[in-house]
């Protein structure tokens, strides 16, 4: 009976999303009002709310309620944590991985076409990367070049997936940024360069050549 009742709110919660009477930032029916329209427990709501929290879709807070959010990429981040911590998972598959889905990126978005607008955001990001070389800034400008190539896609369901590898991937990579000298850095801006030359230029094999040669350079920090 009491995983019925989880399941039914969670149900309702849902199809308040599907007919647009709830939308992300909206505050939640409150947990009594659930309980009594479901006739269900305000235990088991409390419950079935605590899960959709963890899942990323809820947000709840003090004093105030709970409220829908889009915070999913938080949570495939979180887990893919506790992966790493239980040895599930480790750095050299999630950055396999990262190289396999920038390649399926950058195709994309040949073979799609980037528009005008998702090209100069690319390339001032790309800029703002070569500027910020040397200074405290670069690691971030590092992490807002990739996050314009997926953003770039326009594809919701790869953004968030792509934005939860990238979250963990940028952890241990900012420290390496860091600590890595000019010819590692020139050689990753580089490539970087070739990626975006790649993309405009319609090139998929050009492209792919320079994402290879910018993750086998982050492979080898590994050794």
């Amino acid at each position: 009976m009491g995983n019925s009742e989880y399941r039914k709110t969670i149900d309702y919660i849902l199809d308040l999303i599907r007919s647009g009477m709830l939308q992300v930032g909206d505050k939640l029916p409150t947990e009594r009002s659930i309980s009594e329209k479901l006739g269900i427990s305000r235990n088991t709501v409390r419950e079935a709310l605590r899960g959709l929290e963890i899942l990323g879709i809820v947000n709840g807070k003090q004093g105030s309620g709970n409220y829908l959010t889009d915070n999913i990429s938080d949570s495939i981040a979180k887990a893919m944590d506790v992966m790493l911590l239980m040895n599930k998972t480790s750095k050299e598959e999630i950055c396999s991985f990262r190289r396999s889905m920038e390649k399926t990126v950058c195709s994309y978005l040949i073979a799609r076409g980037c528009s005008s607008d998702n090209k100069l955001k690319i390339v001032a990001a790309l800029n703002r990367l070569k500027e910020s070389e040397g200074t405290s800034k670069q690691t971030v400008a590092d992490r807002d070049f990739h996050y314009s190539l997926i953003y770039a896609t326009e594809n919701s369901f790869w953004i968030t997936f792509m934005n939860a590898v990238s979250e963990v991937y940028m952890r241990w990579i900012d420290d390496f940024l860091t600590t890595s000298g000019q010819d590692v850095k020139e050689q990753l801006q580089d490539a970087h360069e070739k990626m975006v030359q790649g993309i405009i230029t319609g090139d998929t094999e050009f492209c792919f050549r320079a994402i290879d040669a910018h993750y086998d350079i982050i492979d080898r920090s590994f050794g």
